[in-house]
């Protein structure tokens, strides 16, 4: 049997396992820049008929890597894009921003298929193109599950989950999105910029804990020029990252991920704020998160942190 079918059953087993007894880990995978193409673009970029040739099978059921590769090009440059089997009903090119950045192309986060309003731009081979109007993303975060495995996580599609990345960089990702279904296999997916950024390693199974929020998806192509979102954020003391070999200081039950307690962020102006009232002293309960800035000012105008956590 190939190798690297049998680590991702190993992995998906050992996961499953672990979500029975509430403790909640996924196979973190990164994704490059590609394309996933329609019938007639296929014909128009390959020939009349043309079948995708398989180069390598990917972790979710039925897709591939395919041999085939097109250009994107804009008016501020041009990169090669793997195409990713099999064929679906829209064409779909996925960069990360920083690719979007270089071409020239707007920075739409959206989840795969939501394409409407979303730029667009030309692709080609060496026997045609096709000028796409839209169909331009940068993918968002997401997290796929069986629909059993969905029931033992205790998570719907469209729910929102926290990812937790060890190391070195570790960092938490914001906003994954839950896709369920029996056309998913377990596994997280973030681009290549953010599994650079972390320096996720191979093979990387991480923790993941339910969000209340909803999700932050663009509803329609983005304004130019726009400022940047900051999703991520650092976990306080109590939420510390895990891996596999991590210890668990939370119980819950199966099917029930753990809720996170609503954390309230002391900043320096609520500093200035408290000490214009007259206040000598704060307390810091387990939900306050009190920001480097807020502890220099405290200090500095002679309120005391009393710390209760």
């Amino acid at each position: 049997m190939d190798e690297a079918l049998v680590r991702q059953q190993a992995e998906i087993l050992v996961c499953e396992q672990f979500a029975k007894k509430g403790m909640f880990y996924v196979p973190v995978s990164s994704s490059n820049r590609h394309v996933h193409l329609c019938r007639a673009d296929v014909d128009s970029l390959f020939g009349k008929g043309y079948e995708l040739t398989k180069l390598r099978d990917l972790r979710q059921p039925n897709q591939f890597a395919a041999n085939e590769q097109v250009t994107f090009k804009t008016k501020k440059g041009s990169v090669t894009l793997r195409v990713v089997g099999p064929i679906r009903p829209e064409t779909q090119v996925e960069l990360s921003a920083s690719e979007c950045v270089k071409l020239g192309v707007p920075v739409c986060v959206r989840m795969s298929g939501d394409t409407k309003n979303s730029p667009g731009g030309e692709l080609s081979t060496g026997k045609g193109s096709v000028e796409l109007k839209q169909g331009v993303i940068v993918a968002a975060r997401h997290l796929h599950l069986t629909t059993d495995q969905g029931k033992l996580y205790g998570l719907k599609s469209g729910d929102s989950v926290r990812l937790f990345v060890e190391g070195q960089r570790g960092m938490v990702f914001e906003n994954v999105i839950v896709r369920c279904g029996e056309a998913h296999a377990l596994e997280c997916h973030i681009d290549i910029e953010e599994a650079n950024a972390c320096q996720l390693p191979p093979n990387a199974i991480c923790k993941i804990e339910k969000m209340r929020q909803e999700r932050y998806l663009s509803p329609v192509a983005p304004i130019e020029n726009a400022k940047r979102v900051y999703g991520n954020i650092v976990p306080n003391s109590e939420a510390p990252i895990f891996a596999m070999s991590g210890a668990i200081n939370q119980k819950t039950q199966r099917g029930a991920m753990p809720e996170p307690a609503k954390k309230k962020m002391l900043t320096e102006s609520d500093i200035i704020a408290a000490s214009k009232a007259g206040q000598v002293f704060i307390e810091l309960d387990k939900n306050t998160l009190l920001t480097p800035l807020a502890r220099d000012r405290a200090l500095q105008l002679g309120i005391e942190l009393k710390d209760k956590r």
